[in-house]
């Protein structure tokens, strides 16, 4: 039996505005509030690849201003000249720590700005996001509009033009925020096809679609030619399934268009992807893969603003591996970009049910769009929007 004294609760407080609230409802004054809202948002960060004696004056730092850093052995054994650490404190000693970083050598002053950076991310409601898109309220749904033979899903489903444009006005029409028009099938295995085919399919419902929808057509494709013919035709979005790694040249399409992107991780290409993939950290490298594009992408002339990255379920990883992704997919945040998430009847469910046909995974596809909702996914790209706009909308009511 639990003693009633005082009738003690853990409370589980995910964000400062929770914080606020508790604090207020225990009728703290809101001077107190202030300070004491700093000091109940705990906060771990892992950070990769320091100078060790970086490492070492971060540890005395933080642990001068009540927070612990956790340090690979190498930082005591010294036995290599770089070291990972996991820093762990709440917001107040953070903005204690960071003032102190920029004046001590060894790149802790660039290391200040990171966590800085990073802390704030994870913790803005939205972030900047392309013209066009309205993340106000996220996630908005974007539905997913093949018009190949052999997709996984649905593949000859939508082949005939007027009815490939009927499906994407009911999918805008059951809340779609952005219909994504795709040409070829990326499932694990399919051969690629030529530009010249992949235009024949997508150009005659994408012109359709963006004169009744404009603003709010996407094209998945990974070929520049694709995307120059889609854009001139009144596409917003390239939904790039390689970040911008596959063709060349796409980099100065969407740059020139000033498009908004969506920058996908995948291991391999859909040909081999799922040929034994492995990592050794999938969400630490998939995170790392992200930084690695968002810098050049900005450095090849992309703004910032113009960028989504969806950490590609299914891609080259197996049924741990998306868990995983899933489990943790608020560390994205830190990015600051929108987080695009593409579950909608994928492999790895029908794995988790037993179940083979993919179109009987769609609730199971909602059950993953209220997980991602809750790690504070931007974007849920899904083939049925109707029973994931509901599901999605039970989730921002129980966690607004």
């Amino acid at each position: 039996m639990i003693p009633a004294a005082g009738s003690p609760q853990v409370l589980a407080l995910r964000d400062p505005s929770e914080i606020r609230s508790a604090l207020s409802g225990i009728r703290v004054s809101p001077g107190g509030i202030d300070i004491m809202e700093r000091k109940a948002v705990f906060r771990v960060v892992r950070i990769t690849g320091i100078d060790v004696r970086a490492a070492n004056i971060l540890k005395q730092e933080m642990l001068s201003r009540g927070g612990e850093v956790a340090t690979s052995r190498e930082v005591y054994e010294l036995g290599s000249a770089k070291a990972d650490c996991l820093v762990m404190g709440t917001f107040a000693q953070f903005e204690r720590l960071l003032p102190k970083l920029r004046a001590q050598p060894f790149g802790l002053h660039g290391l200040a700005d990171s966590l800085q950076a990073a802390l704030t991310n994870y913790d803005r409601p939205a972030p900047m996001a392309p013209a066009g898109i309205d993340l106000r309220e996220p996630p908005i749904l974007m539905g997913v509009l093949n018009l190949t033979p052999d997709s996984f899903s649905d593949g000859g489903l939508h082949e005939d033009p007027d009815e490939a444009v009927k499906a994407g006005l009911d999918m805008a029409q059951e809340g779609a925020a952005l219909v994504d028009v795709g040409g070829e099938s990326t499932r694990p295995g399919a051969a690629s096809v030529p530009a010249a085919e992949e235009l024949r399919r997508v150009l005659p419902v994408v012109r359709a679609l963006a004169a009744e929808l404009p603003g709010r057509i996407s094209v998945d494709t990974y070929k520049a030619a694709v995307a120059a013919e889609v854009l001139e035709s009144g596409v917003s979005v390239i939904n790039d399934v390689s970040a911008l790694r596959m063709d060349p040249e796409m980099v100065a399409v969407v740059r020139d268009a000033q498009c908004a992107v969506v920058l996908m991780h995948m291991k391999g290409e859909p040909r081999t992807m799922q040929e034994r993939p492995t990592y050794d950290d999938v969400v630490a490298e998939v995170y790392s893969f992200f930084l690695e594009r968002l810098n050049w992408a900005v450095q090849q002339g992309l703004k910032e603003e113009n960028l989504l990255i969806d950490p590609g379920i299914g891609f080259g990883k197996t049924m741990s591996h998306n868990l995983e992704l899933l489990r943790h997919l608020s560390t994205f945040r830190s990015l600051g970009r929108p987080i695009v998430v593409g579950t909608s009847r994928k492999r790895f469910l029908g794995e988790i049910l037993g179940v083979e046909d993919a179109q009987d995974r769609d609730a199971a596809t909602a059950a993953t769009s209220v997980i991602a909702a809750c790690q504070g996914a931007h974007v849920l790209r899904v083939h049925q929007v109707g029973i994931n706009r509901d599901a999605v909308k039970v989730a921002r009511a129980v966690f607004p």
